[in-house]
């Protein structure tokens, strides 16, 4: 959502081909020497490995290196980037549309949640498989299309407030409906297969309401630095995480059953994210400002 927000209206600033650029360096030069970094570590250090992301190659070659890569299957928590990846592609369309034709936009959300949250609600509901091998599933089905440009939606404001505090509320709801449905293990049917789409608008209309209020610039510029370091802590979070479960607990992946009680402990669950963050990001930050890193951690 923040990537649509701050990118679908890029042209009022700047050309295409500065456009590809840019996000060429940002995220495609990160994405493939990540993706061979981790390719590397899990292949030649897969005793310790790491989790999530990570997967381990019992027979690495370039042939297995090129298929792992095609099907995501070298660090799974990689998915963001291909998902991204297709949305930069597709933002010179869709921004033709951000200047005389933002109905349209507001019509492919919509389009957007209709084919996700709501088929899926609907197929777990009536228990009926709406799925066919024969039709490939559009753009505006997948890679998140619905949330890129509803992200921009809301940035400048195309939402009436009284549909956003409608969208508030009914996002709050599902939440809650989601979580009751977590803590009863899936007893209620008509709570199974509820969607993010929907809470994860809440929250983003919420954050954006609550960032208004902020004027004191030392906390602005704090919030900026972090926020410049979130893509470098999310490529290198799954080694953080097998370092402290090291150290912290003395296991590691590869002895699955005494690792699997860890993930399931309340200091992994709920600590270690917020630990990590704030680690990671002053490492990040630090390395941004050596010339080699910092384009390989942007």
């Amino acid at each position: 959502m923040n990537s649509g927000a701050t990118l679908l209206d890029y042209r009022d600033r700047q050309n295409t081909q500065n456009f590809i650029k840019k996000r060429s360096k940002r995220v495609l030069i990160p994405f493939l020497v990540w993706t061979v970094i981790y390719y590397l570590y899990d292949t030649f250090f897969n005793k310790y490995g790491a989790f999530p992301g990570p997967i381990f190659h019992f027979h690495p070659s370039v042939r297995d290196f090129i298929l792992s890569f095609v099907n995501n299957d070298i660090n799974n928590t990689f998915w963001f980037f291909y998902e991204i990846i297709a949305l930069y592609i597709a933002t010179p369309i869709f921004s033709i549309l951000t200047h005389k034709n933002k109905k349209i936009l507001l019509y492919i959300v919509i389009g957007y949640f209709i084919f996700n949250d709501g088929i899926f609600y609907l197929q777990g509901l009536i228990h009926l498989n709406l799925d066919t091998r024969f039709i490939a599933q559009p753009l505006i089905s997948s890679s998140h299309l619905g949330y890129f440009i509803l992200g921009y939606l809301i940035r400048i404001n195309y939402l009436p407030k009284r549909v956003e505090n409608i969208l508030i509320y009914i996002g709050l709801g599902s939440l809650l409906l989601s979580i009751i449905d977590v803590l009863t293990n899936g007893k209620f049917n008509y709570l199974n297969n509820i969607g993010p789409f929907l809470y994860s608008v809440a929250l983003y209309l919420l954050i954006k309401r609550g960032t208004t209020h902020i004027s004191n610039r030392s906390m602005l510029n704090i919030f900026m630095k972090l926020s410049g370091a979130t893509l470098g802590i999310y490529i290198l979070h799954p080694l953080a995480y097998a370092l402290f479960d090291k150290i912290v607990y003395g296991v590691v992946v590869a002895n699955w059953n005494l690792y699997l009680p860890v993930l399931n402990n309340p200091v992994h669950i709920y600590l270690l994210p917020i630990v990590t963050y704030f680690i990671l990001g002053i490492v990040v930050l630090a390395l941004k400002k050596i010339k080699i890193t910092k384009y390989i951690l942007p």
